[in-house]
């Protein structure tokens, strides 16, 4: 394990395209800065819960749904490290290809790419994973209320302070990618900051197609 100040927790939903695009940056600035990123799940189907919807979200929230339970099988039996490379595939296949990633077909191609048991696609399935997805969850809202999704990163390991976002279209690269960083964390860990927000003037903007 990293010592703590130089390890995250970041929450997904692979449906989420700003997720993926703050997903994308943070893999830049954890090359950069020698980051541990713990890759956490957190459910858009599960924070709305409730809420009056379109029905053209509540379709994609599912589907996100459906793939983290595969995700929480991959973490239990193949590791965190294995669930990064899921998530680089997922978010591919959904944001680049406009796949449909909640079918059990697509997702077992997504498990063979990341060189997984095919098998495993059975868990979209099946609810008894909805409770490894509501633990990471419920460690979540812990650290940064309920008015939140994703992207939300947690410092220190998951100890330290979390947050919603950044949400970013385009991300940076590079140095500007570490620059933003460690403002983040800056704005992040002080007590009394709740947030920066503007209106969006611009859709999710993707990098390069991500190779696994």
């Amino acid at each position: 394990m990293a010592n703590a100040q130089n390890a995250v927790e970041f929450y997904w939903d692979p449906v989420c395209p700003w997720c993926w695009i703050t997903a994308r940056w943070m893999e830049d600035v954890s090359r950069q800065k020698t980051i541990e990123v713990d890759w956490r799940f957190f459910s858009l189907r599960k924070i709305n819960e409730g809420r009056d919807l379109p029905e053209r979200f509540r379709i994609s929230h599912l589907m996100g749904l459906r793939a983290l339970r595969v995700a929480a099988a991959v973490r239990e039996q193949h590791g965190g490290e294995a669930v990064r490379t899921l998530y680089t595939v997922m978010g591919t296949r959904k944001h680049h290809d406009q796949a449909d990633i909640g079918t059990v077909e697509e997702l077992e191609s997504i498990l063979r790419t990341c060189g997984l048991p095919a098998a495993l696609a059975a868990a979209a399935d099946d609810e008894a994973w909805d409770k490894v997805i509501d633990a990471d969850m419920a460690r979540a809202v812990e650290k940064a209320g309920k008015d939140v999704g994703v992207p939300l990163i947690v410092l220190d390991g998951g100890q330290g302070p979390g947050f919603f976002g950044p949400v970013l279209s385009p991300a940076p690269t590079g140095e500007a990618a570490v620059a933003l960083w460690d403002a983040m964390v800056a704005a992040g860990r002080t007590d009394g900051f709740y947030e920066f927000k503007r209106t969006r003037t611009t859709g999710p903007v993707f990098g390069e197609r991500p190779t696994v």
